[in-house]
């Protein structure tokens, strides 16, 4: 692997936490709207009124959960509704004015313009949001000071139940725009950890192309000044345009030699250093990684192909999964050998069947040690490819 410094890679489990935490908050704050049906039908609504904004509280509820699947999917920001989410954000205004001139609890109902006008806010792109927070605050407390204004229940303070609900509503969008940052921060984190991947395996690559152009560098150069030296001698000194033929000639095939060890040495590395690299991979890919057992126990002639297997498994995970967790499980019993290397990032692949170019290669190479590879799904979220062959001389299998 190359010398420079590892990539900084987000931390799983602090990833996990962090989603828990942005979706617990959101749907704690989807829920809110709930909490004014004890009040729905002990106030003096009347009948047609409760019909009403019992349908009215259903439908922010269920608003909301839309809009806020808009800022979760990375949906763009012109196909998110943007008219429907104000003319659903302008019935909340309204339903909460309406209901607050019927009950001793008025700013109780701002929680629906607060819910519905916070899914709305962090719907919007960043630069948006101030604006849009200010907007709705203004038109909670004028809607609701007008209604109070001109109906209300004996007792209420119009200003008291005004203030109550900007505070309300302010409250609540700003758990909500707290969370959409959170949750933007997190998508960010996930780009970093593809990137982070994909610098890792760039080096690699660097690393190998370096090393071939400082081993071939000077014997090309030398084959062509010989070559060129050979055809200037032609029919002027043959037999001095001879031995530099013979030279360019020996030239090229210390470069092919080269070429090949250089080639050789790059595939044939064992499966201990091959198990480290995978791990030094993955963790820069924000991956949390688990290896499990020796691999200097497994016997020589088994090494390769193991560790072809952990570089395909390996190269699986960073191309085309998003995974979170994986383990690396070696296990030799009994003379037989078993490599599996699984990850948690199968929900984002489709339905796997292991039979691509990689993995039919491995097949082809484990049938002539007389073993088997397996790729597919160890779990409703789990893929594991897994590689089994018997130690030469562990008998029958």
């Amino acid at each position: 692997m190359s010398d420079a410094p590892p990539v900084a890679a987000p931390n799983p489990a602090g990833m996990r936490w962090l989603r828990r935490y942005i979706w617990f908050s959101l749907a704690l704050v989807g829920l809110f709207p709930l909490a004014v049906m004890p009040d729905l039908f002990t106030a003096d609504f009347g009948t047609v009124n409760r019909i009403l904004l019992t349908a009215l509280v259903v439908l922010a509820v269920v608003q909301r959960t839309r809009f806020i699947g808009y800022a979760a999917r990375a949906v763009e920001f012109t196909r998110r509704r943007p008219v429907e989410q104000i003319l659903t954000t302008s019935v909340a205004v309204v339903t909460w004015a309406h209901a607050a001139r019927y009950t001793p609890n008025p700013a109780l109902w701002a929680l629906l313009p607060a819910v519905v006008g916070g899914a709305g806010v962090i719907s919007a792109p960043p630069e948006y949001r101030r604006r849009l927070s200010g907007g709705l605050v203004l038109a909670t407390a004028v809607t609701g000071a007008l209604a109070l204004s001109w109906r209300r229940v004996d007792g209420v303070l119009v200003p008291n139940s005004v203030v109550a609900a900007v505070l309300i509503v302010l409250g609540l969008v700003l758990v909500d725009v707290t969370s959409a940052r959170f949750w933007e921060l997190v998508l960010e984190l996930d780009r970093a950890r593809e990137l982070a991947g994909e610098l890792a395996t760039a080096r690699e690559r660097l690393r190998f192309a370096a090393d071939l152009h400082d081993i071939q560098g000077h014997s090309l150069q030398a084959i062509v000044l010989k070559g060129q030296l050979a055809e200037r001698l032609v029919g002027k000194d043959d037999d001095a345009a001879r031995r530099h033929a013979a030279e360019l000639t020996e030239l090229a095939r210390s470069a092919l030699a080269d070429t090949r060890k250089l080639a050789h040495g790059y595939r044939e590395i064992g499966l201990m250093t091959e198990a480290g690299n995978a791990a030094e991979l993955m963790r820069a890919a924000g991956i949390d990684v688990e290896v499990r057992g020796d691999p200097a126990a497994i016997a020589p002639p088994l090494q390769q192909p193991f560790s072809a297997l952990v570089r395909e498994g390996t190269t699986n995970v960073l191309r085309h999964s998003r995974a979170q967790r994986c383990v690396l499980a070696i296990e030799v019993t009994d003379g037989e050998v078993t490599v599996r290397i699984g990850n948690d990032g199968v929900r984002h692949l489709g339905e796997p069947d292991g039979t691509g170019t990689g993995v039919h290669g491995l097949r082809e190479r484990f049938a002539v040690v007389g073993g088997v590879v397996t790729a597919g799904r160890a779990g409703e979220d789990w893929f594991e490819l897994a590689g089994t062959a018997r130690e030469p001389g562990g008998g029958p299998r």
